[in-house]
């Protein structure tokens, strides 16, 4: 347990807490040797983790500081006390995004224009690491204004392996991020978070901004994904500004705009000279673009200008083409049955089939990156496996599963990309499969013990989760089968 007027790490005094989250707590503390007031960011506060889950905070907070951006707020340092990593932070008297709303201020247009731009600008620069970095929690809370009153994002680089660690530490199971910014596809089988999930989170926030509530509540984009309508937003802001929030918030991710694309028209806008956003897909940042699409959903069209149809237009176009095509089929039947009267075989115009539009090589690229989101997310658990006691039944394998299914779906697309990405995705699926391989069989040995032990309830647990995986083992052989 935290208080106020504790020394940390024999340096930092707590003075005031500024925050506090499901695994860490945000104090305004000073810093006696150098009499600065600073924030400190304490994970795992009052509870402290294992010495696996220090080295990964150490690893992992390793790379956080080689990521320099105008717009992030950059750690000082990090250290571990009382085995409870934290971070030492930039103190930001202007507080966050959430106390500015809090403090029932009401964001101006300008103002609006500008926390996109540097939140996007941020974003983007994360998103174009390799790998991505998915920030995962965008929310109010966590865009700080500085001193230059210009907006910063905090928490970034808590990876999914972290967030896992944090998780078990607690008892927890539930994914990273707070509900009422996650969007539908968190709510779906693969809930892993990717860039576009970020975009979601970044228009939730703007809209709360605009209209004091997020768009779906505390629900989040759950609501979205069972059917819900995007809400309007009925204050008095711009339309440019207004359609760019609502494609933010476009249920499938593919038709969101990137965080290049949002950072770069929302400079023009502020600069004085701004232009139709398209969503073309030729920044870097669509490259590794990802979801959980299915095959024919990854054939869509990303042409749409964001100033020319806003969410709430495209039933009625839809409408319009469906007219016309009735129209054309009508006009067609009549000149057969005129032909068929006057014994004259109907002349037919070849048509030229369209040229392909799209880039299978990006596509397929985009489903690669997603199973290895998935076995990064698994190998997470892999220690688990080894124990008799079993703290997150199937998670191991539930993770491992869903990236062989996703290299698998290269082989859909083999005569389309190159030998290179195909033979990437099949020597990818085959490493899983050996990792899922060696569990099915500690799965087995594990059953057998509980046997001999007279443990029933949980020999079969065991049985039950080789048996969940055996299908997967060799999937080419068994299909063929």
């Amino acid at each position: 347990m935290l208080d106020s007027g504790q020394i940390i790490a024999d340096r930092y005094e707590l003075l005031k807490q500024l925050g506090r989250g499901g695994f860490s707590e945000v104090w305004l503390a000073q810093d006696k040797l150098t009499d600065v007031k600073v924030a400190i960011k304490i994970y795992a506060p009052g509870m402290g983790l294992d010495d696996a889950g220090i080295s990964l905070f150490t690893q992992e907070f390793s790379l956080v500081f080689d990521m320099n951006h105008t717009n992030l707020l950059h750690p000082t340092y990090y250290d571990c006390w009382e085995r409870m990593p934290y971070l030492i932070l930039p103190f930001c008297k202007n507080g966050s995004a959430f106390q500015y709303l809090t403090d029932n201020n009401r964001i101006t247009e300008t103002e609006s224009w500008h926390l996109l731009h540097d939140v996007a600008e941020g974003l983007a620069y994360l998103h174009a690491k390799t790998p991505p970095v998915i920030h995962q929690d965008i929310k109010p809370d966590n865009i700080l204004i500085n001193d230059e009153n210009r907006y910063m994002i905090t928490d970034f680089g808590i990876s999914a392996r972290i967030r896992s660690t944090l998780r078990r530490n607690q008892g927890q199971e539930s994914s990273g991020g707070t509900l009422a910014y996650m969007g539908p596809e968190r709510f779906g089988p693969s809930p892993a978070p990717i860039m576009a999930s970020d975009i979601w989170s970044l228009g939730a926030t703007m809209y709360e901004l605009l209209t004091g509530m997020p768009p779906y509540g505390d629900h989040g984009g759950v609501l979205q994904k069972n059917g819900a309508d995007i809400p309007l937003i009925n204050e008095d802001f711009s339309q440019e500004l207004k359609d760019i929030i609502y494609k933010c918030l476009a249920l499938n991710p593919w038709d969101r705009p990137t965080a290049r694309q949002i950072a770069d028209y929302t400079s023009q806008h502020i600069n004085g000279s701004p232009v139709p956003f398209s969503l073309s897909n030729n920044s870097h940042d669509t490259l590794q673009e990802e979801e959980d699409k299915t095959h024919e959903d990854s054939i869509s069209a990303h042409s749409s200008d964001i100033n020319k149809m806003s969410p709430y237009q495209d039933k009625g176009k839809r409408k319009k083409v469906i007219v016309v095509a009735a129209i054309t089929a009508i006009f067609a039947t009549i000149v057969i049955i005129f032909s068929l009267i006057s014994g004259k075989e109907p002349v037919v115009e070849s048509i030229p089939e369209p040229t392909p539009t799209i880039d299978y090589d990006k596509m397929c690229l985009s489903i690669i990156q997603e199973g290895e989101n998935s076995k990064i997310q698994g190998d997470v658990f892999r220690f688990d496996i080894d124990t008799l006691k079993q703290n997150n039944d199937s998670v191991f394998e539930d993770f491992h599963i869903n990236a062989i299914g996703k290299y698998h779906q290269i082989n859909y697309y083999r005569d389309s990309i190159s030998a290179k990405i195909y033979l990437n995705a099949t020597e990818l699926k085959q490493q899983v499969e050996a990792i899922l391989d060696s569990a099915y069989h500690v799965f087995k040995e594990k059953a057998n013990i509980m046997k001999d032990l007279d443990q029933a309830v949980a020999a079969q647990a065991f049985e039950d989760r080789a048996k969940k995986i055996e299908p997967y083992i060799n999937i080419d052989n068994n299909e063929n089968e």
